[in-house]
């Protein structure tokens, strides 16, 4: 087991004040929803500023940055998005989380630290308050004049697990700025709360991300198309294990760091559910957004749609029953309704929708894909489909559906290749904390052809066998 000093970082620990008591409020389910929303309004914070992620602690996180700076932006960032979100929840959905930060010289073992300063860090967490950010004085020197904080000196705290009493700070925040405009009338909408990731994207532990930047750039340029109101098809292909979904997350993270609206549906081969990725993608948006702000964007559709997700009539009791008709008639009346409430929604925000696993979609699937690029509107809304190339015979419902919208040039297709020695060399060093021998790069690149998945079991096997 590797141990290695990693130099100087700032840690910072969170935690949702009466997690139980919500549990014991809400139940499982609708508490699980706002655990989601919880982590997904602090990882978002997160990725804006720098942070790695250390893990999951239940009620919270575990951060490292690499700047003092980084830290406090992103704990006060942290506090004005769980702000933001409270104010447009009732009492048992709201939240409060405490936030503590400490600079230090931890020990990595793997990929945790462990240490005094991850000690004093934890502890400066547990002494704060819902709301609340603490700091050690060494955080605020090194913070200084550097980005206009305020600090509150608390003196000494004295902290389990620490010999002698700690000099700390609470650092002073106030709402994010379009927070602090004056009430709209009741008949008039303010901007709307950005949605949290969908849980597969927002929940599970990431191993590194390297190299990609070429197809990032051309994500990158598609998306600023998107940002000007071009609606945008763009399909990731590969072998399996290449790394598609996995660029498809990264990208859409970044875009949601910037204010987009994700959605989420994957194909499964084993599912007889029709629509199947797009069910899943329309279910996350029902769950998370507002009830007014779901009314006010399928006030048009929604009657059409919870023959998709019956949630929906469940969250607005007052929809009309749809109109019964020919089942021609109303498949193309609920494509049209899919595709305006995308229209919709993309008005608020721009939208990225992430199809993933296309090779396993239905056909009914692939057919309101194909309505929705050639609907003759245009809206900020990137598609960004994931398939598996080799396993697309000329026959194959996905190979058909590619073909007629190749003719009308309606998408790109990215095809991902093996990572380079170079990138395969900095896989393996984040694996093992330090660089990796150029003899090992090469022997793992040759045996892996640099397919990301097959480097990870690699150093997995290599690992579980000393």
């Amino acid at each position: 087991m590797v141990e290695a000093r990693i130099g100087t970082v700032t840690l910072l620990f969170t935690d949702l004040e009466r997690s139980t008591e919500i549990l014991q409020k809400l139940g499982d389910d609708e508490a699980q929803v706002l655990w989601r929303t919880h982590f997904s309004l602090l990882r978002n914070a997160v990725s804006a500023r720098g942070g790695q992620e250390v893990k999951n602690l239940g009620d919270g996180l575990m951060v490292v940055f690499s700047s003092a700076l980084d830290a406090l932006a992103c704990a006060v960032a942290m506090q004005q998005a769980v702000h933001r979100h409270n104010e447009q929840q009732e009492e048992g959905h709201r939240l409060q989380v405490r936030v503590g930060l400490h600079v230090g010289e931890p020990i990595r073992e793997e990929d945790d630290y462990f240490g005094m300063a991850v000690v004093v860090a934890k502890r400066l967490c547990d002494r704060a308050q819902g709301g609340q950010i603490l700091v050690s004085d060494l955080v605020r020197r090194l913070v200084g004049s550097r980005g206009s904080y305020t600090f509150r000196d608390l003196g000494p705290l004295s902290l389990k697990g620490t010999a002698e009493p700690l000099s700390a700070y609470e650092v002073v925040w106030e709402p994010a700025a379009e927070e602090l405009a004056a009430p709209l009338p009741p008949h008039v909408e303010g901007p709307a709360a950005p949605l949290p990731l969908p849980p597969l994207l927002a929940i599970g532990e990431r191993t590194t991300f390297v190299g990609r930047e070429a197809e990032l750039e051309r994500l990158r340029h598609h998306w600023e198309r998107v940002r000007t109101g071009q609606r945008q098809l763009v399909l990731l292909t590969g072998e399996p294990g290449i790394g598609k979904t996995r660029l498809a997350a990264e990208f859409a993270l970044a875009a949601h760091a910037e204010g987009a609206t994700v959605l989420f549906g994957r194909s499964d081969e084993a599912a007889a559910l029709p629509y199947q990725p797009f069910v899943e993608a329309l279910r996350h948006y029902v769950a998370t957004c507002s009830p007014n702000e779901l009314r006010a964007r399928l006030r048009a559709t929604g009657a059409e749609l919870t023959g998709l997700v019956p949630e929906l009539a469940q969250r607005l009791s007052d929809l009309p029953a749809p109109p019964p008709v020919e089942p021609e008639r109303g498949r193309y009346r609920l494509y049209e309704a899919f595709t305006t409430f995308l229209a919709e929604a993309s008005q608020v925000s721009p939208i990225v929708l992430v199809l993933d696993d296309l090779h396993l979609a239905d056909r009914s699937t692939l057919l309101l894909l194909k309505h929705i690029v050639r609907s003759p509107g245009q809206s900020p809304l990137l598609l960004l489909g994931t398939y598996r190339e080799i396993e697309i015979a000329r026959t194959h419902p996905l190979a058909e559906t590619l073909a007629d919208l190749r003719r009308d040039r309606a998408f790109e297709r990215v095809s991902l290749q093996g990572l380079d020695k170079g990138n395969v060399g900095a896989l393996i060093g984040a694996w093992a904390g330090q660089e990796a021998p150029p003899a090992l790069i090469e022997a793992v690149h040759e045996l892996t052809e640099g397919n990301p998945f097959f480097i990870e079991e690699v150093l997995r096997h290599l690992v579980e066998t000393g």
